[in-house]
This record gives structure tokens, C-alpha cells and sequence, in this order.
């Protein structure tokens, strides 16, 4: 399939919805063609099924007219959809949203991001939120802002339980526990690409994904940070400087900052 034959497909079906375009639904399919080489083929097949499960969902929402929104749509995901969480393996398998359709299986941020493509089509005010090591949707719900839990079915869980359990270090960074922008989410998304990049030792293809996260979520120390350590380990030691320096600008309390700007600063001095 040509890239133009894909691109009226997306305006046709899986990316459109009453006549608007949903933006954020194709950068997700943008990342995960960068990240992967998916196919053009792949991609329409990920176009299609967004369409059918936000049909699906409007469908059990028209059912349930008194139930939470969310409520009705996780339990269709997570019900007889067959979605389920990955807590152990942390390939882009389940980070990337074709993938994630297609295995039916994510981690926090590929079942984030999946609800985050649904809540899109389906016209909900819904943002991603962050905590250190994790991702969850926070949406408008009757009034009220609900927390969905993608790791627990969709369960609405309180602010307090995701303090708790993450706990942000120094008590606070900007970050963090707040509604992200739709760009910031992408970054937290090349975050992760990075990341397997960097296990697979491709540590300039990581730099590169480090790099795009950090364009996209400036306020991201731990992009920031990882960004400064591929640039340490290609010998680019001042720019990693420079780096380290903006991820404790950002969180002075991020584990490990102090360490990699003392070896950096010791791997500067030497002959």
C-alpha cells in the first residue's frame, strides 16, 4: 500500500470521526512506524480496528446510558474484547499501539495510549498522567475527574493511591500527577522506544528516539537524563553535559543525576 492510499484511508475510517480528523490517533501510528518499520499494510489493519472498537464502544455505551463511560468501555476492553496487561516484559510489543491491537496485550502505556485513541474518536476529554514508572487516563466523567486504572481493568483509582504507590522523589516535579498535553504524551512514548534501544544496544538509535522525546516533553528529566547518557557513551561529552544539566534543572531530586554528572565530569578531566 502506498503511503498516499494509506493516508485517504486514515481520513476515511479509522482517523476521522464526525468529521474531524483525530491527530493524535495517527502520531501514535507515526511513532510506532518509526519505531518498528511497521507496514503500510499493518498500519491500515491498526486503522481498522480502532474504527471497529470505538463502533463497539459507542454500541455497549448506547446500552448502558446510565453507567460511568469509562466504566462501560473497560469492561468491554478487558471483558469480551480480550485486552490485558503486560507488567513484565518491557519490548515495544506492548508500548506500540499496532502491536497492542494486534496482541491484544500492553503495558501502561500501550494500554494508555490505546484509551487515550478510543477516548479521541470518541470524543471524551481524556488526558495521559505520569508518575515515576508509570502511565494512566485521567478523564472527564460526569463532572468529576476519573482516574482509569489500565493496569487494573480500568478501576477508578484516588490521586491518593497513585502517591502512594509512586511516590515522586523530593515530593514533587513538574512532570509528574498532572494531565499531559497530547505532545507530551508522544514524548513519553519516544521515551520508551529509546529505552529499547538502548537494551538492544543501539545506542544511537536511542540518542535519536531520546532526542525526539525531550523536543516533545520539554519537562521530562528522565528523558533528559537517558538523552545525556547515550550522548556520554558516543563520546559526545559536552553536549551530555549539557543534558544532565537540563534533567536537574528540571527534578533536582532525580535518582542518579548527581552520580552521572560526577562520571562525566571525571571522564572530562581525564587524558
Amino acid at each position: 500500500m502506498k503511503r498516499r492510499e494509506l493516508l485517504l484511508l486514515l481520513a476515511s475510517s479509522g482517523c476521522q470521526q464526525a468529521g474531524k480528523s483525530l491527530p493524535f490517533s495517527h502520531s501514535l501510528l507515526d511513532v510506532a512506524k518509526n519505531a518498528s518499520g511497521a507496514s503500510d499494510a499493518r498500519l491500515a489493519q491498526s486503522v481498522a480496528e480502532l474504527r471497529h472498537l470505538s463502533d463497539l464502544s459507542r454500541e455497549a455505551l448506547a446500552r448502558s446510558p446510565s453507567r460511568s463511560p469509562a466504566t462501560v468501555v473497560s469492561e468491554l476492553l478487558f471483558g469480551p474484547l480480550g485486552f490485558a496487561r503486560e507488567v513484565n516484559d518491557q519490548g515495544l510489543e506492548f508500548v506500540l499501539l499496532p502491536s497492542v491491537l494486534r496482541r491484544r496485550r500492553g503495558s501502561c502505556v500501550g494500554l494508555g495510549t490505546l484509551f487515550l485513541a478510543l477516548a479521541e474518536a470518541l470524543g471524551w476529554s481524556a488526558a495521559g498522567v505520569m508518575m515515576p514508572g508509570h502511565f494512566y487516563v485521567r478523564l472527564a466523567d460526569r463532572g468529576e475527574h476519573r482516574n482509569v486504572e489500565l493496569l487494573r481493568a480500568g478501576e477508578a483509582m484516588p490521586d491518593a493511591w497513585y502517591a502512594e504507590r509512586f511516590p515522586i522523589p523530593g515530593g514533587a516535579s513538574p512532570e509528574y500527577a498532572r494531565p499531559l498535553s497530547r505532545q507530551e504524551v508522544l514524548g513519553v512514548l519516544e521515551y520508551n522506544v529509546g529505552n529499547d534501544h538502548r537494551r538492544a544496544r543501539r545506542i544511537a538509535e536511542a540518542r535519536a528516539a531520546f532526542a525526539r522525546s525531550v523536543r516533545a516533553f520539554p519537562d521530562f528529566s528522565e528523558a533528559h537524563a537517558s538523552l545525556g547518557a547515550m550522548q556520554q557513551l558516543l563520546g559526545q561529552l559536552d553536549q551530555a553535559a549539557e543534558s544532565y544539566r537540563a534533567a536537574q534543572a528540571k527534578n533536582p531530586h532525580l535518582p542518579g543525576i548527581a552520580q552521572n554528572l560526577a562520571l562525566l565530569a571525571q571522564e572530562r578531566g581525564a587524558p
